[in-house]
């Protein structure tokens, strides 16, 4: 069944040589796999213009290992069905046939197949009759699976399941010292909290890993190994063969390919809804007093929706119409952000200037004003002409009117003839307002948040229409910061309790979605299912309705929202309650306290610089405190204020080190710490991802051997030299007693804090 080919540079440094039972596929034999034809794909892959031999067959015996936990890898896996191997087979019969018929006919064999041409006729009813007793034997397989009543498909069953091929197992080391500080408390006040370990731990592939056994099962039509694929990351875990099977392996050009099929891509998107909604939005706090039953019946109603960083979700003024829980990302609430015009801005001598200062926006010869007009749409346009010396102008030529300038205020990009720099098209509207308005603004317009185009085009108009269009700080007042929420969290409730089911009471705030100083592709690591990098705000969307109902099925969540609620209208009241110059104060101590992203900091570390004397006293019981003896804390950082912000976990509102862990090694502690554990395989994702330096690779000392049965698991070729290094990260002493960390108790001066940044300096600066 080998072939000779000789395999493209790329692909030998990305994929492990050709075995003897290995095949290149042909483009026209790949389309035959059952992951690359309708239904499963819209439009079948052109084989032929992507990188030859691109795909190609792994013939797998018991035993195999396909790939090795903490190697690198740049392929992904498909375990081919009976189904598939068996239309393959019957499809390179009917090659041979033509190819023998050619051969005897001195016809060109090689636009029929291009292997098979290479082989001469004894070889090839050699070849023919091998593969005939293997089609032979598949076809009697098959009919046998079809009369044989077979249980439900369950990835979560045990590894008897018919269908299983292989098995992913993870390798992990979880034998660990314990060091002085935490034996000598152990012995004190006994063993510290002990936490609840997972059921299940998440891979780079269909099914998670079993937390007891280590071991994972696969199916045939299963599809693995696309993280590596995708992102160069590590493989997660090893992959060994139960049962002969056959895989295709493939490089990312052909991953790519599927990522944009839309048929393709709604597939897995439901598979991945239904994941997040069974392991992840069931466990958010306001969704664990439902009972099952109840859980059920909302199920059906929840939307997952998604919103890139800087995207505005939802206006202050605008009609309440739904209900957020945070599922991932952070979201920022701001007042009097609002820039969309409303009616009630707009008296008489608004709407009588307005039409006639439009219209000349149309003769106007600036790029400004032709950029607006050209934005406009028709209908409004015919109304602004027809009325352009009207004294009044109807209620329904009024709603056209704002639909289109609102439209208008919500664009989201500019002509390439107004430059790239802010300064550059801020300029082109000649507005001192605008032009001190945007101080704080990106260097470059393309990197411009919602806000902040919905900001340039509300002034842009101001500028232009200055009796037609109300001044927006006139009637918005200063904008201020009300809060910052993150996973769990719950907004919009407020519109929504009050309106009941059927008004639509305004949002009191604005909310969009909200990164980490600097975030970007350079710093981010690519989303292993979507390719795209994970700067984002996942929300779970309830509908009014749904959330009424919700409300009278449980009092329990009822109470819960309602105690929201009202801390957050009491707070809303006193924020209205507070004068220019105190809001003005808080503004201006913003920009910089976000740039560092100290307002990620549920914990944030500080050392107050006038009682520190440098003793090093706080080092020193991070060290003793931990198992391994390795610092969690780093006394380097910026500045600010008379503060030092040090190198250490500040326990993020928005962790984004939790993005991408291939195998599921980092996650939230009971008490919401970042906390690595112990079957992390080093891959140093979480140390990348960090915008702040707070988590170290540590050296990680290999056993000599693995203890009982997992040597077995490594193919011969293999040693553990693989993983050398370990993620480390402050837990915030968690699994101490005592109500503060090892590094704050400490300090003989005072001198560290641990505080949450949102009461420590927004509510003192207030």
């Amino acid at each position: 069944m080998a072939k000779s080919a000789n395999l493209p540079a790329d692909i030998e440094e990305v994929a492990e040589s050709l075995g003897s039972d290995d095949e290149l596929l042909t483009p026209d034999e790949a389309l035959l796999i059952s992951l690359f034809s309708p239904p499963q794909i819209a439009k079948p892959p052109n084989f032929r213009k992507l990188p030859e031999n691109s795909v190609w067959l792994r013939r797998a015996e018991p035993g195999r290992a396909m790939c090795t936990q903490g190697a690198a890898g740049a392929t992904a896996f498909f375990i081919l069905t009976t189904e598939d191997i068996l239309r393959l087979r019957e499809s390179q019969l009917e090659s041979i046939q033509k190819v023998r018929e050619a051969n005897d006919t001195k016809q060109d064999a090689m636009v029929i197949h291009k292997h098979f041409a290479a082989l001469s006729n004894r070889q090839l009813r050699r070849r023919e009759s091998k593969i005939q007793a293997e089609a032979d034997e598949l076809q009697q397989r098959l009919e046998e699976s079809r009369q044989t009543d077979l249980p439900p498909r369950d990835e979560s069953t045990d590894y008897s399941h018919p269908t299983q091929v292989a098995t992913a197992n993870l390798l992990v080391n979880r034998r660990t010292r314990r060091g002085l500080f935490r034996r000598i408390t152990q012995t004190l006040f006994g063993r510290g909290r002990s936490k609840r370990k997972p059921d299940y731990i998440p891979i780079d592939g269909p099914a998670d890993i079993n937390a007891r056994t280590m071991k994972g099962p696969l199916h045939q039509g299963d599809l693995f190994g696309e993280m590596s694929c995708m992102n160069r990351a590590p493989r997660s875990a090893t992959v060994l063969v139960e049962r002969e099977c056959y895989l295709v392996e493939m490089i990312r050009n052909v991953l790519d390919f599927l990522h944009k099929d839309k048929v393709y891509k709604e597939r897995m998107d439901d598979i991945y809804r239904h994941r997040v909604l069974e392991a992840h939005i069931r466990n958010l706090s306001i969704f664990q007093d439902l009972t099952d039953e109840q859980f059920a019946r909302l199920r059906d109603s929840i939307e997952l929706v998604e919103y890139q960083s800087g995207s505005i979700i939802f206006e202050e003024h605008e009609p309440s119409d739904c209900f957020y829980v945070i599922r991932s990302g952070l979201v920022k609430v701001v007042a009097n952000a609002w820039c969309l015009l409303r009616e009630k801005e707009f008296d008489d001598r608004n709407w009588k200037s307005l039409c006639g200062e439009l219209q000349l926006c149309s003769q106007d010869s600036s790029e400004i004003g032709n950029l607006i007009w050209s934005s406009i749409s028709t209908p409004a346009q015919d109304i602004i002409r027809e009325h352009a010396n009207a004294a009044t102008l109807d209620n329904e030529c009024q709603r056209v009117l704002l639909d289109a300038l609102n439209d208008v205020i919500q664009l989201k990009s500019l002509p390439k003839s107004f430059g790239k720099m802010t300064e550059e098209v801020v300029g082109k509207v000649g507005s001192q307002q605008l032009s001190a308005g945007v101080t704080n603004f990106p260097d470059r317009w393309d990197a411009w948040s919602d806000l902040e185009f919905r900001f340039y085009f509300r002034l842009s108009l101001e500028h232009l229409c200055p009796n037609g269009i109300p001044r927006r700080t006139v009637t918005a007042g200063v904008r201020h910061t009300l809060a910052y929420l993150g996973r769990g969290d719950c907004f919009g409730e407020i519109g929504v309790i009050e309106g009941g089911v059927d008004e639509r009471k305004p949002r009191t705030a604005t909310c969009y979605a909200y990164d980490h100083p600097d975030g970007g592709a350079d710093m981010r690591i690519p989303d292993s299912r979507t390719g795209s990098v994970p700067s984002r705000v996942e929300l779970v969307r309830i509908d009014k309705r749904i959330f009424h109902e919700l409300l009278g099925s449980s009092n329990r969540v009822r109470r819960h929202v309602e105690d929201i609620a009202k801390s957050r209208m009491a707070r809303s009241t006193r924020e209205h309650q507070k004068s220019a110059s105190q809001i003005a104060s808080l503004a201006q101590h913003s920009p910089e306290f976000e740039q560092l992203g100290l307002i990620q900091g549920q914990e944030l570390m500080l050392i107050d610089l006038d009682r520190c004397t440098r003793c090093n006293a706080c080092v020193d019981a991070c060290v003793s405190s931990h198992d391994d003896g390795r610092s969690r804390l780093y006394l380097d950082g910026p500045r600010f204020e008379n503060y030092l912000v040090p190198l250490t976990c500040r326990k993020c509102l928005d962790p984004v080190c939790m993005i991408g862990c291939p195998v599921g090694a980092i996650n939230r502690g009971s008490k919401g710490e970042i906390e690595i554990e112990d079957w992390c395989i080093g891959c140093r994702m979480c140390a990348d991802q960090c915008p702040y330096g707070s988590i170290q690779m540590s050296e990680f000392p290999l056993p000599k051997k693995l203890a009982g049965t997992a040597n077995t698991l490594l193919p011969d070729a293999s040693s553990l030299n693989a993983m050398t290094e370990r993620a480390v990260v402050c837990d915030l002493c968690s699994s101490l007693h005592g109500s503060q960390p090892s590094c704050v108790y400490a300090c003989p001066h005072d001198a560290a804090l641990r505080v949450d940044a949102r009461d420590f300096f927004l509510e003192r600066a207030e």
